[in-house]
């Protein structure tokens, strides 16, 4: 008898352990898409593009987390699950939902004018168009939120978000903090003359920054913030151009798939990389940028670069081509184009590439001018 009912929990806990690794497998990505998003986000990293974290998630569940690069580049320090980045716009997740708060406190109502409650804010905008950003009201200014916060619910904003973080039980969101665990931003260009480098961005002052700017938080906890929210679509991307951060948080409702980019270094990028995730994911043809490195082109196909194409009104580029190679003529100087492909080519002391388009009638009439990123400005040939 003993010996039976021993058989039968050997059978028990084996079922059991069949499921468990199949949900464990269920909550992971496949081994190629989570070699293909390592491949695009370091790509990036290599052109000195993203620094930072990837995560992705399917309701609560990660499913995709990695990091690329350092979070503190003078000291090599890595990221880790706790690492807080300056967040942007993403801030303004936080802000609608403490403005939702208030609602629900009775403190506010959404069809009401923001001016109602703010008498120094002349506008005619209602609360419900602010956060819904209605095209109408493109030139409100968001940050008058925060202001509206500290009135209505008459706390400063940081005890407003002190008491939003312990709700949602955020260890990493928040403005200021001693010894935090925030990582440095940073430039990537040339700025010395020595090529292109990193240069680590100015601290800025406080006063000088608006209080919307200055919140810090974690993919962990972006996740968090996004699952608490509503059902809606989240696209949220952007950068801070002197503060050295970038970002991109997105969420599509009917999948439940979230995808979150933080990158320490400014380049806006993030969105890039989210959309190659969201195809890899769904395995969709998505591109890669290529990579800075000679490569060994159709020499043959040069000489229909060259040619005058026109920047803007008042500037043209020339593209001349000599002893098998490419250069522009930037006003007086001369730079060496270096093949990346047979029809791209990029220039070793700036971030710059140039991407020569064939028409209809196998013609190049265009160059699509790139700063490191899949697209750019596309300038028309007029010689």
């Amino acid at each position: 008898m003993t010996k039976n009912l021993f058989s039968i929990l050997i059978i028990v806990l084996s079922f059991l352990s069949c499921n468990t690794d199949s949900k464990t497998e269920a909550e992971k990505l496949d081994q190629q898409k989570n070699e293909n998003i390592n491949l695009l986000a370091n790509r990036y990293l290599e052109l000195g593009r993203f620094s930072g974290v990837i995560l992705v998630a399917k309701d609560d569940a990660v499913i995709y987390s990695n990091s690329f690069g350092y979070a503190d580049y003078e000291n090599e320090i890595p990221f880790s699950d706790d690492t807080a980045f300056k967040i942007g716009d993403v801030s303004d997740l936080i802000i609608s939902q403490m403005i939702q708060q208030l609602v629900n406190d009775g403190k506010l109502v959404l069809s009401e004018k923001v001016s109602k409650y703010v008498s120094e804010l002349e506008s005619d905008f209602t609360i419900d168009e602010v956060l819904f950003q209605n095209s109408e009201n493109e030139n409100f200014d968001y940050n008058n939120l925060i202001v509206l916060i500290e009135e209505v619910s008459e706390k400063s904003f940081k005890e407003n978000l002190d008491a939003f973080t312990k709700k949602l039980g955020l260890d990493n969101t928040y403005i200021e903090r001693t010894n935090s665990n925030q990582a440095v931003g940073y430039l990537y260009h040339n700025y010395r003359g020595n090529g292109l480098e990193l240069q680590k961005a100015a601290m800025l002052n406080p006063e000088d920054s608006s209080i919307k700017n200055m919140i810090i938080s974690s993919a962990t906890d972006i996740l968090k913030i996004i699952n608490s929210d509503s059902s809606e679509k989240i696209e949220i991307d952007g950068y801070l151009k002197n503060d050295g951060f970038s970002y991109s948080v997105y969420k599509n409702p009917e999948s439940n798939i979230s995808t979150i980019v933080l990158s320490n270094r400014r380049h806006p990028v993030a969105k890039e990389i989210s959309e190659g995730i969201k195809a890899i994911i769904n395995d969709d043809t998505y591109q890669i940028p290529l990579a800075r490195k000679p490569y060994k082109n159709n020499k043959s196909l040069l000489p229909n670069y060259a040619g005058i194409y026109k920047l803007n009104e008042n500037i043209n580029l020339g593209v001349l081509h000599k002893n098998d190679s490419l250069f522009v003529m930037m006003g007086s100087n001369k730079i060496h184009l270096i093949p990346q492909s047979d029809n791209q080519f990029y220039m070793e002391q700036t971030d710059a590439s140039m991407r020569f388009v064939k028409d209809e009638n196998d013609i190049i009439n265009e160059v699509i001018l790139l700063n490191g990123f899949l697209d750019g400005k596309t300038i028309t040939r007029i010689k």
